[in-house]
């Protein structure tokens, strides 16, 4: 048959189906004599498809998995004292986060921070001359903000005791948080895990700052977390109020963690940011200093320090430092910035310092230690 005949035959079998519709169309497709029994590729012009058995993959559809997944860390948030009373003359519960860029934490796959007190509804014992309590009604707010995850591992996880503690890990998953940590348990209540992009996270939290660290059951958790997770994240409150650089202490737990298997540990409590160390290949940040709080009365305490961390077929890590004034963090930019980053560089592992003048740091491998 002619192939220009098999284009018009072809074409009013179409049409003739689109105006029958449904199935009638395509009864009238295979049995009515003006169409013809022919395959597509028997039309003149119309090129052969090859058949493939490879993935295709459309926007909004289908996506191939991520190769790597973007976290941030940021430091104490402390929402008593103070900042309670700037958020209170301001009439905004929103108010220590106005300096940040719009959606700052929602552009990172997931965001943790140090909750330094118990989210809860009163004021209960023990009384203590430092003692936070936060008003549950920031909750809403904070996940708002785009924060995922906290730790409770601190030494004001207890200001209002077991019950304040309890009220204030349940009041936060119920807004939709990841809580980990304890003030004075080292046991499973320091873990927890979740899913980011297909790969499994641990956050495992623990506070020596008012006891010490129970090496066996420490030991239990890191075991469980590296059974349940493909990297595993220690998020520690250490140290001695006041320094730029870690105790010798810190700095053996932080070797200790690493030789049991974690692979990336992240330090807090002096107020002040300290520098970065490598370990076997894996990351250490020994303090990302405060994020929110009231202590107005130094520079080191108004200058904190966030971490955002890659995580693939090897770690990055890239320091953003922060200023904060009257309770509002903000990024640092320019050339405000690189002093920081200098400084940083000085108290960190000097095979570091170039990188973090940088503002990269990049662990190769898990177990390779960053090329100077």
């Amino acid at each position: 048959m002619d192939g220009r005949v098999k284009i018009l035959r072809y074409t009013l079998c179409i049409a003739l189906g689109l105006v029958l519709g449904g199935v009638f169309g395509l009864v009238i497709w295979r049995f009515t004599p003006i169409c013809p029994n022919v395959d597509l590729i028997d039309l003149v012009g119309v090129p052969t498809l090859a058949t493939t058995t490879a993935p295709i993959y459309f926007a909004g559809i289908d996506t191939p998995e991520q190769s790597s997944i973007r976290l941030v860390f940021v430091g104490d948030i402390m929402l008593d004292r103070n900042v309670k009373e700037r958020m209170r003359i301001a009439k905004d519960l929103a108010y220590p986060f106005r300096k940040l860029p719009a959606g700052w934490f929602n552009s990172f796959d997931y965001a943790v921070a140090n909750l330094e007190g118990a989210l809860t509804d009163k004021r209960r014992a023990p009384e203590k001359s430092i003692d936070f309590q936060f008003d549950p009604a920031v909750a809403p707010i904070l996940k708002t903000q785009g924060i995922d995850a906290f730790s409770q591992a601190n030494n004001h996880a207890l200001d209002q005791g077991n019950p304040g503690y309890a009220d204030s890990v349940r009041r936060l998953r119920e807004a939709g948080f990841l809580v980990f940590g304890h003030q004075v348990q080292d046991d499973a209540i320091s873990l927890a895990t979740t899913t980011v992009q297909g790969r499994r996270l641990a956050f495992l939290g623990f506070n020596t700052t008012d006891n010490p660290i129970d090496r066996d059951a420490a030991s239990q958790s890191i075991t469980l977390a590296k059974q349940q997770a493909d990297t595993v994240i220690v998020y520690m409150h250490w140290g001695t109020e006041y320094r730029d650089k870690p105790d010798a202490s810190s700095v053996e737990l932080a070797h200790w963690f690493i030789d049991n298997g974690v692979d990336i540990v992240i330090g807090g409590h002096p107020h002040w940011a300290q520098g970065f160390s490598t370990y076997k290949g894996k990351p250490i940040v020994w303090s990302l200093g405060n994020f929110v709080f009231d202590q107005d009365w130094s520079a080191q305490t108004r200058q904190g320090l966030a971490v955002e961390i890659e995580i693939g077929d090897r770690i990055v890590v890239k320091p953003i430092p922060l200023q904060i004034d009257a309770s509002q963090p903000r990024i640092v930019e320019g050339e405000e910035r690189a002093k920081r980053l200098e400084a940083l560089s000085k108290i960190s592992d000097a095979t570091l310092a170039k990188q973090i003048r940088d503002g990269v740091v990049a662990w190769p491998q898990y177990g390779t230690d960053p090329t100077p």
